[in-house]
């Protein structure tokens, strides 16, 4: 059973339940992913705003323009994978809702 708002070829990347517990193991872990990935946006924020002039103009030094830059990277990296472990939560939550009933 696929999820109607996730597209098919996303269930090409994701292992198919065995079975009711099966899914909600999988559930869970992809959740326990997305935490992480929350965590880890927010500790980039915060070495983000590190880098900038901290008066009302958040202006970045020059000096930090080529870091401010990777973790901006890495920003755009981890909001992908969190997205993916999302959807992959929202994908195992469909297969437990419509196999539960």
């Amino acid at each position: 059973m696929k999820h109607p708002s996730i597209q098919d070829s996303f269930f090409l990347k994701v292992e198919a339940p065995t079975n009711l517990d099966d899914a909600v193991i999988k559930m869970s872990c992809h959740q326990h992913a997305v935490n992480d990935f929350d965590l880890q946006l927010n500790i980039n924020d915060l070495e983000i705003g590190m880098l900038t002039d901290h008066t009302s103009s958040k202006e970045v030094f020059p000096y930090n323009e080529a870091r401010i830059e990777e973790l901006e990277a890495k920003k755009l990296k981890l909001l992908l994978s969190k997205r993916f472990h999302q959807n992959a939560t929202n994908a195992y939550w469909y297969y437990v809702e419509r196999q539960g009933k």
